[in-house]
This record gives C-alpha cells, structure tokens and sequence, in this order.
C-alpha cells in the first residue's frame, strides 16, 4: 500500500506546480499592455504631477499641447496634432487619479444627442459655462524631429503665472505611426518613407 503512495504523492505536487505556473502565465496576460503613445503621455504626465507639493487650493485643468514655434496646434501634421490631444487628455486622466480637483473646462452648459452618439464635451464657445475657475494649467509644446518629437510640459500658477512643475519626455517618431506618407513641416513637404 505504501508503494503506490509516492507515486500519488509525486503526481500531486506536479500537478500543483503545474497549476502555479498557469496562474502566474494568466497573471501576466491579463495585464494590459499600454499603447506606446498612452505609456509616453502617462510617463510624462507622472513625471509632472507625482512629487508636487501640496497646492493652495484651486482647480487643475489641462489645454492642448502645440507646435514649439507656432504655440498652435499644427493642422498641416496629422501625428503632432493628435499628440497633442492625446498629451492633454492623459494629464487630464493622471491628474484626476493623483488626486488632484480637476476642471473639465470644455464641459457644455446640457448634454448634446446627436445621431450617432451622445456629448458633454465641446469646444463652441457659445455652448460653454460662462465662467471658468481654474487655477493651475498644465501646458506644453512639441518640438519635432527626424526620429523623435520632443514634449515639454508646465504646470503654471494662472494667478502668478510661476511654473510650479516643469517635465520633459522624447517621443519615438515609430510610435506615432504612420498616419500620414506626406507631411508639410514648416511650409515644407516631407515624404515619410519605412
């Protein structure tokens, strides 16, 4: 009796280490793996926000993210532009989960129903609250380059206009994609070739 109970005993704890390793294989799985644009916009947003010391009290908002020359969004680059958004939304989103009171200024006086979908968020000033009491801003530039996109970030003290936090990220120029086969730069064209 003795002799098939190693056996058993051997065949249990494999079976037991076997089911460890699925569970740990299903673990690292569910984990979700960021878009590279979302982990950049994140990285840059907790560099900015997550060792800030405590703020007077006031509001916190973010506004897009514009070309470094122009300090506009560049409508001729498809990739900077939705980067810019992008940026501007992440620090929205990280600054909410730190914490922080977030206003959401582009926040329409009603709820909009369209056709195909449902709004709270515009950008006609005519639809907008009538007044804003937003304190702190986060702004930045992009400054882009042949193989990366440099991005600026500020968080400004509109009372004072002081800088209170200050970060700086590189953005791959392969994880922008490639929206675009011809972009026009500065007044110039530009062939994307991969």
């Amino acid at each position: 009796m003795k002799n098939w109970l190693i056996p058993l005993m051997v065949l249990t704890l494999l079976a037991c280490s076997h089911a460890e390793l699925r569970q740990q294989s299903a673990v690292s799985e569910a984990k979700p793996r960021l878009d590279p644009v979302l982990f950049y916009t994140e990285r840059l947003a907790e560099q900015l926000l997550a060792d800030l010391p405590v703020l007077p009290h006031g509001s916190m908002t973010a506004v897009t993210f514009t070309d470094s020359a122009t300090l506009q969004p560049d409508n001729t680059n498809v990739r900077l532009r939705h980067l810019g958004l992008q940026l501007q939304e992440s620090m929205l989103t990280v600054a909410s989960q730190l914490g922080f009171q977030v206003t959401e200024f582009r926040a329409g006086q009603a709820l909009q129903l369209h056709a195909q979908h449902d709004s709270l968020l515009t950008r006609q000033l005519s639809e907008l609250a009538n007044q804003q009491s937003v304190r702190y801003v986060i702004a930045g530039t992009l400054s882009q380059h042949e193989d990366f996109t440099i991005v600026n970030a500020r968080l400004v003290d509109t009372e004072t206009n002081r800088v209170l936090a200050a970060a700086a990220d590189q953005i791959p120029t392969a994880v922008l994609g490639s929206a675009e086969q011809v972009q026009l730069r500065q007044g110039r064209m530009y062939r994307i070739s991969h």
